[in-house]
């Protein structure tokens, strides 16, 4: 392990993060938000940020150069914690929120997609936390959607051949598409579509009735499928069956593999119609909402509330957005609450910005477990397993199988940890699900949420946040002792 080839690359990313701090120090200037507050909150976290960056790359400069595979998965695995702690400043030097975990566990789940958050319900955030604030838990939600690494590569790329090995570890899991030769206009094509779908999706908020601050912060939070808004009451909020779609529509829009999305602008129409995961998805989505539908008619609520009210949690749920509109969620039958917690460990497709499994991973496995019963009954048969009538290579299946038993063992680990610190079991493993598969939508008891946990269930949530944002292997990698031997 070259430790100053991974600090050279890491100080990249920290001054590129920096700047970001920018936009809500210009949130609370427009607002008129007080001064001492905004150096405190913005200010310095940023120049603080800078500094850090500078000294871990000016110290280790000569030694920038092209990253080994296990190098990148450790600058991307502790990149986010890093990120994460920097993001956390602000939070606790501006006093919205007194202890670090706290501050942790908030910009975390931003950066992560996650939207659980700390913050109080019994007050609107609007009127509380002021602006600034509000559009850095956007800001960390939208920069997470896409990924701050593969921002990063597009710059990264030009002052160093680490570009690659990042965006691979980066969307760990996943196949690498290239839809230019060099990788940093890739990522740069992928930043473009994400930012227009942004800027569309803050246009039809506010058409929908929406405020234009809220719309931007929504948008940030809708399209990175991260579930922050500006409101205790979620989307919930306003009431509107207009916003209510319009969110919807761009949490599938942001649940959908970004590479179709371009392939669709760029003419070829039937790309996203064609897809066999995409269709898989949309199967599975509809076949759990009517579930839920039935599911809430059944315990005596009203048609037209019990399909309005399960149709957006189902999609919340599905892309691990984490939005919620129901203000009796709580209070919602078991039978539904286990399909919502179904939906978010199963998540959606590749390439997004969604958490969970993935939709193709689990098909993948349904498959092998088919095949495997064939070989029981002849065995002398021979069997593969086959997407859109490709074989798939043993070796995938294989990382595949071992994604999905670690994601349970780790599921179940965290949930009898935080069992053990007095947390009930349905909490325990609504929260769990919640953090790991980065969808925030915590279905907790009346009164109760990540805001009332324990210091170390909060700990144990912000870990499986970071795991499930590293797709589990990156993370492990990370942990491994063996990954810093020479």
């Amino acid at each position: 392990m070259r430790f100053k080839a991974v600090l050279a690359t890491l100080g990249y990313l920290i001054i590129i993060f920096s700047f970001m701090f920018l936009v809500p120090l210009i949130t609370g200037l427009v607002y008129k938000e007080d001064t001492g507050f905004l150096i405190l909150a913005f200010i310095v976290p940023m120049l603080a940020s800078l500094c850090i960056g500078f000294i871990f790359w000016f110290n280790n400069r000569q030694y920038a150069e092209d990253l080994r595979e296990r190098e990148s998965f450790v600058v991307v695995g502790l990149g986010w914690l890093i990120i994460a702690a920097l993001g956390a400043l602000p939070y606790l030097l501006g006093g919205t929120l007194a202890s670090p975990i706290d501050a942790y566990f908030e910009s975390m789940s931003g950066f992560t997609t996650t939207g659980a958050t700390i913050l109080d319900p019994a007050v609107n955030y609007i009127d509380t936390y002021g602006h600034s604030i509000l559009m850095w838990r956007a800001i960390t939600t939208w920069l997470g959607g896409m990924g701050i690494i593969v921002l990063s590569v597009v710059i990264l790329a030009r002052f160093m051949n680490a570009g690659l090995s990042l965006f691979k570890a980066e969307v760990a899991g996943a196949s690498v598409t290239r839809l230019r030769p060099k990788l940093h206009q890739t990522a740069r094509l992928l930043w473009g579509v994400y930012g227009l779908f942004t800027i569309l999706s803050i246009v039809l908020m506010m058409g929908a009735g929406m405020p234009a601050f809220d719309s931007v912060c929504t948008s940030f939070s809708t399209l990175s499928t991260g579930g922050f808004t500006v409101h205790s009451d979620n989307i919930g909020f306003y009431d509107n069956p207009a916003i209510e779609m319009v969110v919807m529509f761009f949490m599938i829009i942001g649940c959908t593999n970004f590479v179709l999305h371009y392939r669709f602008i760029t003419g070829k129409f039937k790309a996203i119609i064609e897809d066999s995961e995409f269709k898989l998805f949309f199967l599975w989505l509809t076949t759990i909402t009517l579930l839920a539908i039935a599911g809430l008619m059944l315990s005596g609520y009203g048609i037209t509330e019990s399909f309005r009210d399960a149709l957006f949690q189902a999609v919340s749920a599905g892309t691990t957005s984490g939005f919620s509109t129901a203000n009796d969620l709580a209070l919602w039958p078991p039978f539904v609450h286990m399909l919502l917690i179904l939906l978010m460990l199963v998540g959606a497709t590749l390439g997004s910005t969604s958490g969970g499994l993935k939709i193709s991973r689990i098909i993948i496995l349904l498959k092998k477990v088919q095949n495997g019963i064939q070989k029981a009954i002849h065995p002398r048969s021979v069997v593969s397993v086959k997407v859109d009538g490709k074989t798939v290579p043993d070796k995938v299946i294989e990382k595949i199988q071992i994604l999905f038993l670690t994601y349970i063992l780790t599921l179940g680990i965290a949930m009898v940890i935080i069992c053990a610190t007095g947390v009930g079991i349905v909490d325990s493993l609504s929260a769990t699900a919640s953090c790991l598969a980065n969808s925030g939508l915590g279905l907790f008891g009346p009164g109760d949420g990540f805001h009332t946990l324990n210091s170390v269930a909060k700990f144990v949530l912000i870990v499986c946040m970071w795991m499930g944002r590293l797709e589990i292997f990156t993370a492990l990698i990370v942990l491994a002792p063996s990954t810093y031997k020479r």
